[in-house]
């Protein structure tokens, strides 16, 4: 009590103040502002009031009273401070306290307020603020005199029905008739609690079509007014309410028996019903229609609230709204396909579940559903909408889950869905236009780079997705790929594998790749199964014997496929990349028994790695990785190391049988340089039959020029393991150059000579022994000794396979260096560079080589090429390293030519470096004289030439003496004295005289010398 004598002394002040004011402010003796002002201090005290009551509230709405007889003339702020302050009197004074009469006032009072005198508020201009005022006032009736109100609306004694319908016309016109948020929230406010009061059944009927028209307008998806979240969600959970209380089958049911019982029950009432529900549920479906839009909208809140409304149609108006049945249970399910893209748990869907399960008509209807969504796929997946199709298949998804709970037979729903897919995948991948195969020029360290990277990772490898240009609209085939998955797990899968397993066994290679396409994606669903099953329990029960079948066959198809000759020009990538995944994910389902299958699946899956498809190359490479993982290898060199006798004989064979590809040749080399020199021994054979397909196609360049890279990477990798074999030490033939003669030598030789005199003198004056035979034998005892056997030479060392292998390459590719493609002489001449090393320390066996490969090699001093000259030269040089003054006479031979070349060479070299439209050191006679100059240096190193030669060196050489380092090195070591008199003539001719100065001595006078 004390409380409420505190808070009448706060508010008497305040009341007598608003009412004196507003009794000045009629008589115009105040202004406006005042007016608000007492106004404001009433509202601001009334919000800091809790302990008001129903006399308080009457006492502080009698100043209020005053402005609401009169609201036209008053300011709208202070209308809007009247309702704040009313509502706080009902909210916390009034209550429940609000009898039926002052509620009906108070409604039309509001109604007025927050709409105007007429239903669509044009009276005159509503202010926002007194409208949402007025609109709270009205929700905070219904929730503190929420009984008052319905008693209100069932009261027979007060005539409350055209108030109740005027006010809900106000509220809805407040809702559609205006663009305000705030006016539209606090609408949908009180439309809600105003229903949620009511509960007559006739007198919610009497406003259920304006209700729902209203609602409607505000529901119906439109691009121009885009109504807040909030206001949608209250409309939906509104248009839920007032269907629930007027159409629910348990309020017509009890309705009928309750008139039944007491015999009032006339045929025509019945008739009247029957046609009011006709006539309204063809009305409300059309409501329904436009509203059911909002199943894809953005907010959460909004399909929950249109999941409700048609959870509760189908739920409590089965009967009174069955024409609606279809379209909300479709809504219905995509909601919960919304739902389940972005929640883990979607109750929607077990929701859903149980209504089927407790009426069986629901069942029948989605099984209608499903089947005209299953016959429309293939339409639907053709098309550019990428939405519509995400949608139209997540809706097939989700109902075919949601059947799957009941006790339906789907065999139809599994055959028509297998079908069409089928259908569906075949028309989105016949689309004219075909994928553009990306070529690069593929180099075999890359791919065994990546190889070995790959096999460090831990991550298991993924294959890249195949469904790229050319292949329908974009992203069809990955809403296929979401529909094979999400029927991975059912029946349907079955139906599926039964049809694709009878398809591939008669289907052509060029009609094949939709069948396989799919037949990997269920092959990659069962293994992922059975894989992740395996991982919690150990189960020993085979698979059904569908699914062994289908794996059989898509198995095999792919082998046949794979094993066939590579053609990328005549066959679409896609279906051997197809073919790859389905090895890789057999291997994964196998495990190490798969290991039986490498004989036939591990050279087709290196052949596709030589692919100049990037795709392809990229899909075989992940397949290689998969399956040595699968098969328990440490890494995928191990795999190729171990099963190298099976590739070797792939090979050979296709060879033998003269089934060459480009690929073949890159195989072998991507094995040898995985499995590095242990691996040559056993190409003896296969080095015979590369020679043998050259003589065959060496006029394909391209494939001749592959089998010759293959021949340089058996002789590079086959080198270091023969010079470790070979027993003998290698020959250096560098020559250690001339050394200068001191006096201390000069008089040791004489000491030494003048010895070997002496000694010679004193032997023949010396006395002769006496014979110890006698004068008449003429046998000499020598003569009767038998001379004693000389010591048989150690055989030779047996050269090793590696070594005769490289021999061979060397000497059968010397016959190829006359080859119209650039491209092949120049592999030839690097070839026989590279062996030469390897071959030199057995120079009974290499020597013969070098004088068969001479005058080819030579002769390719003269090519028409400027960088197979070049090659030359280094190949030259390799040559004088190796074989030394084997080549000497040789050299001597063509030293002519050779000298000519040199200064051919470098008058061209200074004429381009003269010229100013030349590219400088940079031309091709400038890097032609520079390859010539380190040839040259090289056989001065290692080959003794004759005097003649050396002179035309010096002369060739001279003008580089003082700018090139091993120039001069080399230079000095064939004859130091010329090399000083070179320097010396040039100072010479730079300066006119001799660089030394005459040297002075007492006594002595030396001439000047002049050269």
């Amino acid at each position: 009590m004390e409380a409420q004598a505190v808070t009448f002394r706060q508010l008497k002040s305040a009341c007598v103040a608003v009412n004196q004011i507003v009794l000045k402010y009629k008589a115009r003796n105040t202004t406006a502002k005042e007016v608000i002002a007492a106004l404001d201090r009433l509202y601001q005290i009334l919000q800091g009031s809790y302990s008001l009551d129903a006399k308080l509230a009457d006492y502080v709405f009698f100043p209020l009273s005053f402005v609401f007889r009169d609201t036209k003339s008053i300011p709208t702020k202070a209308v809007e401070l009247s309702l704040n302050c009313l509502k706080i009197l009902i909210a916390r004074g009034w209550r429940q306290e609000l009898s039926i009469e002052v509620c009906k006032q108070l409604l039309i009072l509001f109604g007025i307020l927050s709409g105007g005198d007429d239903v669509n508020g044009q009276g005159r201009d509503v202010d926002e603020g007194v409208s949402v005022a007025a609109l709270e006032c009205i929700n905070s009736l219904c929730l503190s005199a929420g009984d008052a109100v319905s008693e209100l609306g069932a009261s027979p004694e007060v005539d409350s029905t055209p108030v109740i319908v005027h006010v809900v016309s106000i509220i809805l016109a407040s809702l559609t008739g205006t663009s305000s948020v705030d006016i539209q929230i606090r609408a949908i406010e009180a439309l809600n609690t105003l229903e949620d009061c009511l509960s007559d059944e006739r007198l919610l009927r009497s406003f259920l079509p304006g209700v729902v028209s209203g609602l409607t307008k505000v529901l119906k998806p439109n691009t121009k007014t885009r109504p807040p979240y909030k206001v949608l969600a209250g409309a939906l959970r509104a248009m839920t309410t007032i269907l629930d209380k007027t159409l629910s089958d348990r309020l017509s049911s009890g309705s009928r028996e309750e008139r039944h019982k007491e015999g009032d029950v006339k045929d025509r009432e019945e008739t009247e019903e029957q046609d009011w529900l006709v006539a309204t549920s063809g009305q409300v479906m059309l409501a329904l229609a436009n509203v059911v839009g909002l199943r894809h909208h953005e907010r959460p809140e909004v399909r929950n609230a249109l999941f409700s409304l048609c959870t509760m149609v189908l739920e409590d108006c089965t009967k009174s709204l069955q024409n609606c049945t279809a379209i909300l249970l479709e809504t219905a399910v995509c909601i919960c396909c919304e739902e389940a893209i972005t929640s883990s748990t979607n109750q929607f869907e077990s929701a859903v579940a149980r209504l089927i399960l407790s009426e069986a008509s629901l069942s029948d209807t989605l099984m209608t559903l499903t089947y005209d969504w299953i016959s429309a796929l293939p339409r639907v997946l053709q098309s550019a909408n990428d939405i519509k199709r995400t949608r139209h298949i997540g809706n097939i998804t989700t109902a075919y889950r949601i059947l799957a709970r009941t006790d339906k037979e789907l065999t139809m729903l599994e055959s028509l869905l297998a079908s069409n897919l089928q259908e569906s995948t075949v028309a989105i991948m016949s689309q004219p236009s075909r994928p553009t195969i990306q070529s690069v020029n593929n180099q075999f360290s890359d791919v065994s780079q990546a190889l070995e990277a790959s096999s460090t990772s831990v991550v298991l490898p993924q294959f890249n997705s195949i469904a790229i240009s050319g292949s329908g609209p974009k992203g069809s085939l990955t809403d296929v790929l979401s529909l094979v998955d999400g029927f991975s797990l059912t029946l349907a899968s079955t139906a599926m594998k039964k049809r694709l397993a009878d398809t591939l066994t008669g289907s052509a290679d060029d009609e094949a790749l939709p069948y396989l396409w799919l037949s990997s994606r269920l092959l990659q669903n069962s293994v992922k199964e059975m894989t992740e099953m395996d991982e919690y329990m150990d189960l020993s029960t085979d698979m059904d014997e569908t699914t062994r079948n289908f794996m059989e066959v898509v198995y095999s198809y792919s082998m046949n496929l794979l094993s066939a000759p590579a053609i990328e020009d005549e066959s679409d990538w896609r279906l051997q990349a197809v073919a790859l995944e389905i090895f890789a994910w057999q291997s994964r389902h196998d495990k190490q028994s798969f290991r039986a299958e490498l004989v036939d699946v591990l050279y087709p899956i290196l052949e596709r790695i030589g692919s100049n498809n990037t795709p392809l190359r990229e899909h075989a490479m992940a397949c290689l990785n998969i399956v040595y993982r699968s098969c328990g290898y440490a890494s995928a060199s191990e795999l190729i190391v171990q099963n190298a006798d099976y590739l070797v004989n792939s090979v050979a064979l296709k060879f033998n049988t003269f089934e060459v590809s480009p690929q073949a040749p890159q195989v072998l080399t991507m094995m040898l340089k995985l499995c590095g020199p242990s691996l040559v021994p056993y190409l003896d054979d296969v080095v015979e039959s590369v020679f043998s397909a050259l003589a065959c196609f060496h006029g394909y360049t391209r494939l001749a020029e592959s089998l010759f890279g293959f021949l340089r990477t058996v002789v590079e990798i086959g080198g270091s393991s023969s010079s470790r074999a070979i027993e003998q030490p290698a020959i250096n033939h560098r020559k250690p150059g001339r050394q200068q003669t001191t006096i201390a030598e000069v008089a040791a030789l004489l000491r030494d000579r003048r010895s070997r005199i002496e000694a010679s003198k004193s032997a023949a004056l010396a006395p002769s022994p006496a014979p110890h035979t006698s004068w008449t034998d003429t046998t000499s005892p020598a003569e009767d000794e038998e001379p004693p056997e000389p010591e048989p030479a150690p055989p030779p060392a047996p050269l090793d396979k590696t070594y005769v292998t490289t021999q061979s390459i060397l000497r059968l590719g010397q016959h190829y260096l006359t080859s119209p493609s650039p491209t092949l002489r120049l592999r030839l001449l690097q070839l026989t560079a590279a062996g030469c090393a390897s071959l030199a320390p057995h120079e009974d066996a290499f020597l013969p080589l070098v004088n068969d490969i001479w005058p080819v090699v030579l002769q390719r001093l003269h090519d028409p090429e400027p960088y197979i000259r070049i090659a030359a030269t280094e190949t030259l040089s390799a040559l004088f390293r190796t074989a030394g003054d084997f080549v000497a006479s040789r050299v001597d031979a063509e030293w002519p030519d050779i000298r000519a070349l040199c200064q051919r060479t470098y008058a061209q070299t200074v004429a381009a470096r003269k010229g100013t439209a030349g590219r400088g050191q940079f031309a091709a006679p400038a890097q032609m004289w520079e390859a010539l100059v380190a040839m040259l240096v090289v056989l001065v190193d290692h080959v003794t030439v004759q005097p003649g030669v050396e002179d035309d060196l010096m002369e060739v050489l001279g003008p580089l003496v003082r700018g090139r380092g091993d120039v001069r090195a080399a230079l000095e070591r064939l004859n130091a004295d010329a090399v000083w008199l070179l320097l010396v003539q040039e100072d010479v001719r730079n300066s006119g005289t001799f660089g030394l100065k005459p040297p002075k001595v007492e006594g002595f006078t030396f001439k000047k010398v002049v050269l």
